[in-house]
Formats: C-alpha cells, structure tokens, sequence
C-alpha cells in the first residue's frame, strides 16, 4: 500500500483482479473486487462474482432469495423497510381475506398489491425522474392492455378446459395444448412492452433502467390478467360461504405472490439483458460474454415461469403445487440476484472521479466518486441518477479542525 504525501491524498493500493493502483479499502472502486487479502469462501464461480457481496445491498449474498433487495434495487437499506412492511401486509391481507371468504377483496389485494408497491418504489428511488415519462407509461399501460386482451381471448378455451365459469378453480386439467400454449404465449405478450420500449431507442442504457421497465410492464400484465380472469368472481356475493379455505389460500398466494413475483423477475431480467452495456475498452471485461449469460439467465426464468404451469396440468395437489410454486420463485429471485450482480459488476460505469469525494448512501461514508463504494462495495449505479446528480452536485466539504 502505498501511503499518502499529505492529508488531502487518499492512500491507494493495486487491485489483484484489474491490476490498478485504486484507493484502499475493502473493495476495489473500478471492479468491486475485493482488496482483502484473506481469500474469500466459496467455488469459484461464486468468488468471481462476489458472491458474498450483493453489488445493491451489500449486507447480503447474493444467493439470498430477499424479496425487498431483489425487487426494489435503488433503495438503501433505510428506506426498505416500509417495503418489507408493505410486503408483510399484502401477505396478511391475502390470509385475511382468505380465512373470512371475502373473494372481491382478496382478488383485489392479490391483484394490486405488488404493483402498487412496486410504482411506490419508482416514487422512493426516485427512478421515475431517470426515465422518459413516454417509456414509463408504454411499458405499463401497454402490459396492462396485453394481459385484459390476453385473458380475454383465451378465457373461453380455459372456461371449457375447467368445465366451470371462468376463474372458479386452479387447475386445468384438460386440453394439455392449450395448457403449455396459453401460458406460454402470454409470457411472450408479457415481454412485448420490453422490447417494444428498447428498440425505441431510450436515452439510458443503464442495466437497473431496463430491469425497472421490464418488472413494471410484467406486473402491469399479471395484475390486468389477474383481475380480468378472476372477475366474474366479484358477482358471487360478499362471502363465498362454498368455497373451502384452502382452495381460496392456494389460489391468493399464486395470484398474489408467486406469480407476480416471478413475472416482475422474468421481465426485469429480459431488460437488464436488453440495456446492458459493458466495457469494450477494458481488457479485463468481456461484454458479449456477460450479455450471453444475461440472456442465458433471462431465458431460464422465462422457461420457469412459462414451466410451472404444469403443475396445473398434473391435477396435482394444491399444497404441493403451491410449494412448487413458492420454491420456484425463490429460484428465479436468486437468479435475478446473480443476473443483477453480473451487470452491476461488469456495466460501464459513470465517469471516473476520484479525486473528489462522494457520500454512499449505504454505509454513509465519504468516498472517492467511482464505479463501486470502496467500503462497502455497493455500486453507484445501485441509486438513482437523480440521487447521484443530487449527491454531486452537494459534495462533501472537508472541515479544518479547530486550530489546525
């Protein structure tokens, strides 16, 4: 380590992974790659992607299934909180419901409740002033006119495969074609507002940017599709005395939970692939590798998603199909995770300055301004361009003691 001429130098030490004099600390401000000299547990694959440091909440692994950190990336640790709060009550509200056979009101929570967190995010973050208002509202409003049309056009064919009016079961058990095509081909609709908005060009090309549309045009979709399938619901009274707890707690956890969540994953992953723009320039990155394994990533949690509605198909039992759906969203957040932490780690950064200092709204620490917090190893991309225009354009002041 090299030790600094007089106060205002910050002591730099090289990098073992990009071989650059970086300023010392626990990571390394260009890479993220850790500067400790213990080596770090875990394979290989895990080590390389640093595995033990999620690059948007760096208390946590990457291979930690959390919902708040994963869905919610540009929100520090503080400002999370009312999120797992939200989340918790969504939960609550879906046994409520469940427990005293109010099927509107479940219908409405399982519906609303993930997007209307999710749009109170893009408020919080303040990722909403990153984007084009016209990409925002495409990526929405278009996923939501998907799902109605989508439900629409095949509810017959579902009507006839259960046998019953349209919503009033889970499962389809016939008709094993238009059980793999239905799900399959909303899949692809739900994906549509994604490309749509990136092959419009936006001015972003930043990986958090795409994944914010990608899960917000998913969710728009799940929500429209679930509303519209499950509302003939609303007209069978206030309570549905007939319907067993169980059948109805299945079905609020799937279309509440499960569903949502891994359609938010699946469609913020095909924008993180989409947006992602690496470092061409850098010899120690290779970008077109990091976008395979993003669109490789991407098309795994599609195939999850798209896949579990087998569990449909089988007639299997509800409480197991309802673990297959939960162990399966668990997989595709820590998916998400990796995919997250690939870009974050191997994107190209803002413009390096580190002679001037930044606070990390993680670990409030001042810092140098570069691609990754060197205490704590969170990536600046992490927060808003709102948040890091505001942080630099207020910076630091280095107050002289008194008497000094």
């Amino acid at each position: 380590m090299s030790t600094p001429a007089d106060d205002d130098e910050v002591p730099t030490m090289e990098c073992s992974v990009c071989q650059i004099d970086v300023p010392a600390g626990a990571f390394c401000g260009y890479c993220g790659g850790h500067l400790a000299s213990e080596p770090s547990r875990g394979p290989r694959w895990l080590r390389t992607l640093r595995g033990d440091t999620f690059g948007a909440s760096p208390g946590e692994s990457v291979l930690r299934p959390a919902i708040a950190s994963s869905l919610f990336p540009h929100l520090p640790p503080g400002s999370r909180l009312p999120f797992r709060v939200g989340l918790v009550l969504v939960l609550v509200g879906l046994v409520l419901f469940s427990v005293i056979k109010m099927p509107a009101a479940l219908i409405t929570v399982a519906a609303l409740g993930l997007p209307l967190l999710f749009v109170l995010y893009l408020s919080e973050s303040a990722v909403y002033r990153d984007l084009s208002v016209w990409s925002v509202v495409l990526a929405g409003a278009l996923g939501a006119a998907l799902g109605v049309g989508w439900v629409l056009l095949t509810g017959e064919m579902v009507a006839r495969a259960y046998g019953v009016p349209m919503a009033a079961g889970l499962a389809i058990h016939h008709l094993m074609r238009e059980g793999i095509m239905i799900p399959a081909g909303g899949m692809i609709l739900m994906l549509v507002p994604t490309v749509l908005v990136r092959l419009l060009r936006p001015k972003s090309r930043e990986s958090l940017d795409g994944f914010v549309i990608g899960a917000l045009a998913a969710l728009m979709f799940a929500a429209a599709a679930t509303l519209t399938r499950l509302a003939p619901q609303f007209a069978t009274g206030l309570l549905a005395h007939s319907r067993p707890f169980l059948s109805l707690f299945v079905e609020a956890i799937l279309c509440g939970v499960t569903i949502p969540l891994t359609a938010a994953v699946a469609g913020g992953m095909i924008g993180i692939a989409l947006w992602f723009k690496g470092q061409p320039s850098n010899p120690h990155e290779h970008p077109g590798r990091i976008r395979a394994a993003l669109y490789l990533l991407a098309i795994v949690v599609v195939l999850i998603h798209t896949g579990v509605a087998v569990t449909d198909i089988m007639g299997m039992a509800q409480l197991r199909m309802l673990t297959v759906h939960i162990v399966m969203t668990m997989v595709v957040l820590v998916l998400l995770r990796i995919a997250v932490q690939l870009a974050l780690m191997h994107e190209a950064p803002d413009p390096i300055e580190r002679d001037e200092p930044l606070l990390c709204i993680h670990c409030h620490h001042v810092v140098p301004d570069m691609a990754f917090c060197p205490a704590c190893g969170v990536a600046t991309r992490a927060s808003s361009r709102a948040s890091r225009n505001a942080r630099r354009e207020a910076r630091p002041v280095r107050v002289a003691a008194e008497g000094s």
